[in-house]
């Protein structure tokens, strides 16, 4: 008989095999290859990566019983169940229990009675707890063998009639994506041959299992309390299931900050601080030659108008002849436009600016111990503040009208209102100067930090401190408020960042990490991170939520250490930061020079 190509093709390579002494090449061949497949298999295989309709879910498939891969499967299944949500897991945990009992038939009717045991000992603890269970359960532990299986009445009957699961549209749809997505041969053959699962798509009145053959044996069947049939019923469901994942998603780490960074180059004034106004249109700094820059955020120029008189200028006598011309007038009257703009009045370093809260003024301070306001129509000086008697080294508004307050190297802090040009309150406390000063999100309250190595917590009504933190092992450099007020952030020369809870007015937190001064904090809109910079030229931005053990009042980490608290790092090669601050969408503002 004449052969096929495939068979001669065949021939010659077991004849070479044998020739190189190869045993069993045939078998071994058959064995290697991987593309076959039974009938059996591929049926199932197409089962499970198939398109799972509601009518016929669980089809194709038989059981096999495999000790180790049933307990895998079973315990998966069980932990899936219970890390659900609450409306699902209340459908799903129907399933536990009729899954259990068959999986445990199963494996005696296979001949594994040991590991059926085991299996029964250390699920059946699950069960045990409901009297409903207790005769069922009773009956099969007795069982050792395919021949008791059979002759237990009970047993017979749980295999021979199908139970009906009545499940949600939605828990079905999460039982067939659990099914589809994991190795779940077990479950699906089980579910095919002894469970029939039925959609309910409208409210689910019971979460039970049922038989649904016509003769139903004398087996008493589980049957869990009933929920009500009622639509605020299941708004409160809904409602739970809602809190609950809005809870946990609470729980998680906060996300990172986007982070726009200002870097300043050939800053040869000497670059000092900077400041960005509340509606983020305008970015001011002040340096070392006494002046102040304005450089506008978004795009477009800078438009000043001319005002009447310059308080900076000194005008003569022939600076109103020589205007003959009446062009020349009208040109002068025109407004100015600039990308830049020199604000000029101080005598020395500016060492600080503000923008207001609704971002019409700026105001500045000086070693000339001054403080100026300037209007940001006309891009003028318009008041000067005097009360000060040493330099003035940090200033911060109030979001609550137009009241400010300066910290000075006479060891005082005061506090301004725009329309006075004299201190309406003294802040005297601090025996060393007041480095900063910082006033809390409802106006009642101002911070001061000072290089006694202490915080102090002023009412602005009375004029008293209500708080006096210590701590510190060098200056206070920088504080920050949260946005809900419960906590006070500080920085300065020790390289430490502590967090205070000014309710108890004890220490809270302390972050460790930086290798240098830190200059700039800010706290998040939703107070749950900390970003933190100076002169190390890094940006760190700290968990505060998390709960760490010897983090907050006792800590033990060794110096050099980097608290744990420390979501990321992020550097900005050789730009040291003075400015910080958190605006809406996470966005973090940072600036600073090279």
């Amino acid at each position: 008989m004449k052969r096929s190509r495939y068979e001669q093709l065949q021939s010659a390579v077991s004849y070479y095999l044998k020739r190189r002494q190869y045993s069993e090449a045939e078998t071994a061949q058959k064995k290697e290859c991987k593309g076959r497949c039974n009938l059996e298999e591929m049926a199932l295989k197409n089962s499970l990566s198939g398109e799972i309709t509601t009518d016929n879910t669980l089809t194709f498939s038989s059981i096999s019983g495999d000790a180790t891969v049933c307990e895998q499967q079973y315990s998966r299944f069980k932990n899936f169940v219970q890390e659900s949500s609450d409306p699902l897991r209340t459908e799903l945990q129907s399933l536990l229990f009729p899954l259990f009992v068959h999986i445990y038939l199963e494996l005696l009717c296979n001949g594994h009675k040991t590991p059926a045991h085991k299996f029964f000992n250390r699920h059946s603890v699950l069960f045990r707890e409901l009297d409903k269970h207790n005769g069922l359960l009773e009956a099969v532990s007795k069982l050792y063998s395919r021949t008791d299986v059979t002759s237990c009445k009970e047993a017979q009957d749980y295999r021979d009639f199908k139970y009906k699961v009545e499940l949600s549209s939605e828990a079905q749809t999460c039982l067939n994506r659990y099914i589809k997505n994991e190795d779940n041969m077990i479950m699906l053959q089980i579910c095919n041959q002894h469970l029939k699962i039925k959609v309910n798509d409208g409210c689910h009145d019971e979460d039970s299992l049922q038989l649904s053959e016509e003769q139903q044996p004398t087996l008493q069947t589980p049957s869990p309390p009933s929920i009500p049939d009622s639509k605020d019923v299941h708004d409160d469901h809904s409602l739970s299931s809602l809190q609950q994942v809005i809870q946990e998603v609470r729980d998680q780490p906060p996300c990172l900050p986007s982070i726009c960074y200002y870097t300043f180059l050939n800053a040869y004034q000497g670059l000092c601080c900077v400041g960005v106004s509340s509606d983020k249109q305008l970015l001011s700094a002040g340096f070392e030659d006494s002046s102040i820059k304005l450089w506008r955020l978004t795009p477009g120029v800078l438009q000043s108008q001319s005002a009447e008189a310059d308080p900076s200028l000194i005008y003569m006598s022939g600076d109103y002849l020589s205007m003959e011309d009446e062009e020349e007038e009208e040109k002068m009257k025109k407004s100015v436009e600039k990308e830049v703009l020199t604000l000029r009045s101080h005598s020395s370093t500016v060492y600080q600016t503000c923008f207001t809260a609704d971002s019409k003024y700026l105001l500045s301070c000086s070693e000339d111990t001054t403080v100026r306001l300037w209007s940001m129509e006309s891009y003028k000086n318009v008041v000067c503040y005097r009360g000060h008697n040493y330099p003035v080294w940090d200033l911060d508004t109030s979001c609550v009208g137009y009241y400010f307050a300066s910290a000075s190297q006479d060891q005082t802090a005061k506090l301004w209102c725009i329309d006075r040009n004299y201190p309406l309150r003294s802040f005297v406390g601090h025996t060393y100067d007041v480095d900063c000063v910082k006033f809390h999100p409802n106006g009642n309250y101002v911070a001061t930090g000072s290089g006694d190595k202490t915080v102090r917590l002023w009412s602005v009504q009375e004029g008293k401190s209500v708080r006096l933190l210590q701590g510190h092992k060098g200056s206070v450099l920088a504080l920050a408020f949260s946005q809900d007020g419960k906590y006070l952030s500080s920085a300065g020369d020790d390289r430490r960042v502590r967090v205070w809870d000014l309710g108890s007015g004890t220490l809270f937190k302390e972050f460790r990490g930086h290798t240098d001064n830190i200059h700039a904090l800010s706290f998040s809109k939703d107070s749950s991170t900390l970003a933190s910079g100076g002169l190390d030229c890094c940006i760190r931005v700290w968990d505060v939520r998390k709960s760490v053990a010897n983090s907050p009042a006792n800590p033990v980490f060794l110096e050099g250490h980097t608290s744990p608290e420390l979501l990321c790092a992020f550097p900005t090669k050789s730009a040291s930061v003075i400015f910080l601050d958190y605006s809406q969408y996470s966005v973090l503002w940072a600036a600073g020079a090279i």
